[in-house]
C-alpha cells in the first residue's frame, strides 16, 4: 500500500499534554499483517491483535471498519501488502492516527514467525519493533502457540513504555539482500532483517523500494553481483551511504538453507562483523541464529555507548573514578594533617594558660582539632582504599 504523494501532508497531529494535564487515549491504527507467502494481509490476526491491544485503555484502537472506510474515500485497495514504513507512515496520516502497526505473521513448514513495527507518525520514525518465532501446536490447534506469544506482547505494548524522542543516528544505512527472491523463506528473513534494523534505532534506514530504485540508477545488477568486501564497499559508496548490511538465504542441494550476514561499516571501508555461513534443514534455528547475530551486534562496543559495553570508555571512567578518589584522599589527608597542626599549637597554648576560662577554652579548641584530624584522616584513607578497589577490579 503505497502512498507516496500523502507524505506531503505530514504533520505534528497533537501537541504535547501540559503537566498534570490528564493524559487522553493515544490514537493506534493496527494494519493486518502480511502472510509473507501470499503477500496477502492476514484480517484474522488484524482483528487478534486489535483484540488485544485494545484491552489497554490508553490506547484508542481504530477499527477495521474506519480503515477500510478511510482507505476507500482515498481510492487505495486494502488488500495490497503494506509491511514497509513509508506505508505505514501515510496511513498514520490518512487515519490521523498518532501511531501505527505493521507487520507480518507467516507460517513455514513447523514454525511461525512474526515481526511487529510502530510507527509514531508525528515524528515520522518507528519507536518500538519485535520479532518473534514460535513452533506449531499440534493436535489441531497450530496457532496456539503464536496466539498466546502475541498476545503477551499486545499485553506489554503501552504508550507509557513508548520513547518518541529523536536518537542521534549514526547514518544511513540499507541492506543488500542477495537471497533467491521469490521464496517465502527469503520474504521472512528479510523482512526480520529491517525490523531488527529499526529496532537499534542506531540508523536512518533506506527501504526496499528505495535501495532497488537507486540499485537501478546506478546501472547494478544484483542478480549478476558478486558480493566480496571490496565490492559491496565499492557499492556502498556509491549509493552514499554509511553502513551496508549483506544478507543471503539459499538453498544447498541437500536441501538445507543456509544463511550468511555481515554488517559494513561503509565509510571506514571495512567489515564490521560477519558471521560464518550457518546451514541447516531446520528453518527455525536459522531464525535463531538471525536473531543471536542482531542482539549481539547492538550490544557491541562500537554499537552500544554505555561504559558497560564500551571496554575502553569503561576504562577511561574507571581511571576518572580513581583518579578522584586519589584527589579526594589527597586533598582530605592535607585537611588531616592541617588539623593536626593546629590541634598541637592549641594544645601548647593550653600547657600556658593562666585562666581557668582560658584552659577550658583552649582545651575543647584541642579536642575539636584532634577529632577533625580524626576524621578527615578516616575520609582520606577509605577514598584512597576505594581507589585502590575500583583499580584493582578493572583489570
Amino acid at each position: 500500500m503505497a502512498f507516496p504523494f500523502l507524505s506531503l501532508l505530514a504533520a505534528p497531529l497533537r501537541a504535547a499534554p501540559s503537566p498534570g494535564a490528564q493524559v487522553e487515549a493515544r490514537t493506534l491504527a493496527i494494519l493486518d499483517p502480511i502472510d509473507l507467502h501470499t503477500q496477502k494481509p492476514d484480517p484474522d490476526w488484524g482483528e487478534f491483535l486489535r483484540r488485544n491491544v485494545q484491552t489497554n485503555t490508553k490506547w484508542r484502537v481504530i477499527s477495521r471498519d474506519t480503515i477500510l472506510a478511510k482507505f476507500k474515500d482515498y481510492k487505495i485497495d486494502p488488500h495490497t501488502a503494506c509491511h514497509e514504513f513509508q506505508c505505514a507512515f501515510d496511513a498514520g496520516n490518512i487515519l490521523s492516527a498518532e501511531f501505527v502497526l505493521f507487520g507480518s505473521v507467516t507460517g513455514l513448514d513447523n514454525v511461525y514467525a512474526y515481526t511487529l513495527n510502530l510507527v509514531h507518525t508525528p515524528t515520522s520514525q518507528v519507536v518500538w519493533s519485535r520479532v518473534g518465532d514460535v513452533r506449531k501446536k499440534e493436535l489441531g490447534m497450530p496457532g496456539a502457540a503464536l496466539e498466546a506469544s502475541l498476545a503477551q506482547v499486545c499485553a506489554n505494548l503501552g504508550p507509557d513504555q513508548l520513547r518518541t524522542g529523536r536518537r542521534e543516528k549514526r547514518g544511513l544505512l540499507s541492506v543488500l539482500d542477495l537471497s533467491a527472491e521469490g521464496t517465502t523463506p527469503s520474504r521472512m528473513m528479510a523482512e526480520r532483517v529491517a525490523t531488527h534494523l529499526y529496532a537499534s534505532r542506531n540508523y536512518d534506514i533506506m527501504g526496499k523500494k528505495e535501495m532497488e530504485e537507486l540499485l537501478g540508477a546506478l546501472g547494478i545488477n544484483k542478480s549478476a553481483f558478486a558480493p566480496t568486501d571490496s565490492n559491496i564497499i565499492r557499492m556502498g559508496g556509491k549509493m552514499d551511504i554509511s553502513n551496508l548490511v549483506y544478507s543471503s538465504l539459499s538453498m544447498s542441494k541437500t536441501g538445507d538453507y543456509q544463511l550468511q550476514l555481515a554488517l559494513y561499516d561503509v565509510a571506514e571501508k571495512k567489515k564490521v562483523r560477519e558471521w560464518s555461513v550457518k546451514s541447516s534443514d531446520d528453518f527455525r534455528r536459522l531464525l535463531e541464529f538471525e536473531d543471536k547475530f542482531f542482539t549481539s551486534l547492538f550490544k557491541a562496543s562500537e554499537y552500544d555507548l554505555s561504559p558497560a559495553a564500551n571496554p575502553v570508555l569503561a576504562r577511561h571512567w574507571t581511571f576518572a573514578g580513581v583518579g578522584m578518589g586519589v584527589a579526594a584522599a589527597t586533598v582530605c589527608g592535607y585537611l588531616a594533617y592541617t588539623a593536626n597542626q593546629d590541634a598541637d599549637q592549641a594544645y601548647a597554648e593550653f600547657q600556658m594558660a593562666r585562666s581557668r576560662q582560658s584552659a577550658e577554652s583552649l582545651q575543647s579548641k584541642v579536642r575539636t582539632k584532634e577529632r577533625n584530624s580524626l576524621v578527615f584522616g578516616t575520609i582520606g584513607g577509605i577514598a584512597m582504599l576505594g581507589a585502590g578497589v575500583v583499580l584493582a577490579f578493572s583489570f
